[in-house]
């Protein structure tokens, strides 16, 4: 079955948007007590999507690799790539059913399975970093958002400086500060309720696998580095369940993939990529923002691809903030 997030703005974009494959499986119920879900495959509907699998352990879909949670929890592995983003989100309701939503951007939205068209651009954008925007006119204008439907409660974060690179390796922490930090305002609006608090460095490690899989929740939130084996910049584990009909986030993990170069300043960018550009948008998807369109909402933090020496989305745009608003208010 084909579907598209629900996109919230002033006028309904009409641009298109990677297809959403959403897969439901009904988990047998015995003395209250729900069993592992069954294993399936599903058929991808189209010929350049992936099928997602489930082998009653775990959920894989695109090399994102999930654990089944318990009945009333859920989990999202979002991966933000040269290309597009690809995510996976798992939830199982307190009945034990089953539901599986992915969905898979490419770099423009015209450039399915490309990847080396997007290296290509890629290279041909790294001899000066810029801090122009794409469509910059529309930061400030752009309302469209798109929710994942949690809520983190607070956000006490940590971080892991073990294995940064050293070319930011003394610069990586203020970088990361101040993407996590760029969440709370945007284009003169009031500040968000919402306030980050940095709890400083620790040696828990980032519960992110390097073939961009969920590893556990250990209920801090906590960024750090990986060695990843899969083509993504930035990976993010979010882990929730439903309290009170509400879905909370209980711990919120983000890895930065050492395989690629990262920059923290513009002045010796070559085929690097913005590390506070990553961060806030992987903080994004731990808040509970998921992704829109790249050619419709060019401007916005969480389009789906990050150009190589681009520092443009160190900020959020209006569509980001708006959505972020409507979860956590506004002081």
């Amino acid at each position: 079955m084909r579907n598209l997030l629900p996109f919230r703005s002033a006028s309904a974009p009409t641009s298109k948007v990677a297809a959403l494959a959403t897969v439901a499986a009904a988990v047998a119920v015995s003395a209250g007590i729900a069993t592992a879900p069954a294993a399936f495959t599903t058929a991808a509907p189209h010929a350049d999507e992936q099928a997602v699998t489930n082998d009653g352990q775990n959920i894989r879909y695109a090399g994102l690799t999930v654990r089944i949670p318990a009945a009333g929890e859920g989990v999202q592995a979002a991966a933000q790539s040269t290309s597009g983003d690809i995510s996976l989100t798992v939830t199982r309701s307190a009945e034990g059913k089953l539901v599986v939503k992915t969905d898979d951007h490419e770099h423009g939205d015209e450039d399915h399975g490309d990847e080396a068209h997007a290296d290509e651009q890629a290279e041909a954008q790294a001899v000066t970093a810029s801090s122009a925007r794409p469509a910059a006119a529309k930061t400030c204008t752009d309302r469209t958002y798109a929710l994942a439907g949690w809520k983190l409660p607070s956000f006490k974060w940590y971080y892991n400086p073990a294995g940064a690179p050293a070319a930011v390796r003394t610069t990586a922490a203020s970088a990361i500060s101040a993407g996590t930090n760029a969440l709370v305002k945007a284009c003169g609006q009031k500040n968000l309720k919402l306030v980050p608090a940095y709890s400083g460095q620790t040696k828990a490690a980032v519960q992110v696998g390097a073939a961009g899989n969920c590893i556990g929740n250990d209920g801090r939130n906590v960024i750090g580095w990986r060695a990843g084996s899969g083509r993504w910049l930035g990976m993010t584990c979010t882990y929730f369940k439903t309290i009170n009909g509400k879905k909370t986030v209980t711990g919120t993990d983000t890895a930065l993939n050492t395989q690629y170069k990262f920059f923290t300043t513009t002045k010796n960018c070559n085929n690097a990529y913005d590390l506070q550009s990553v961060v806030l948008h992987e903080r994004g998807h731990s808040l509970g923002l998921n992704h829109v369109s790249q050619s419709a909402n060019a401007s916005a933090v969480m389009t789906p691809a990050l150009s190589a020496c681009s520092v443009g989305k160190r900020t959020l745009g209006l569509g980001d903030y708006r959505g972020l608003a409507a979860t956590y208010g506004t002081r």
